[in-house]
């Protein structure tokens, strides 16, 4: 009987050694405005001050900053704003460290679904996760 848990844990932690360490490359946002979903992908950067915001629609802009080295200091952080002729308004920023995956949030990722208003009250919905 021992002999069986010692290869299962054997097992698992090969498993662990194979699979575990590997880490995503990218976060992936859905962004919906409008009624219209986006897809958008933000790469692992060493430089997230360079990462630029996507605009949406016109209306908002979005972006989405993945430092993944090194893993201790690993972190998203994600900036929704207000598009306006003066300049872009900060509408929310949301910083997530590791573990990202959130299991039992009906599907929207480690963000959690997220609806932003700007000052007219439109409507910003997205949510993230990252790529598998």
């Amino acid at each position: 009987m021992r002999r069986v848990e010692a290869l299962g844990s054997l097992g698992l932690l090969l498993l662990c050694l194979l699979g575990c360490d590997r880490k995503s490359h990218a976060v992936v946002c859905m962004v919906t405005y409008g009624g219209e979903s986006t897809r958008l992908e933000f790469p692992a950067t060493p430089n997230p001050y360079g990462v630029k915001a996507v605009d949406v629609a016109g209306r908002f802009r979005f972006k989405a900053s993945y430092v993944r080295e090194p893993w201790s200091a690993a972190a998203v952080n994600v900036y929704a704003y207000q598009q306006a002729d003066d300049g872009d308004v900060l509408l929310q920023e949301g910083k997530y460290g590791p573990p990202f995956s959130l299991a039992g949030r009906a599907g929207y990722g480690f963000t959690g679904r997220q609806l932003v208003y700007s000052r007219q009250q439109r409507e910003l919905e997205y949510w993230c996760e990252l790529s598998p």
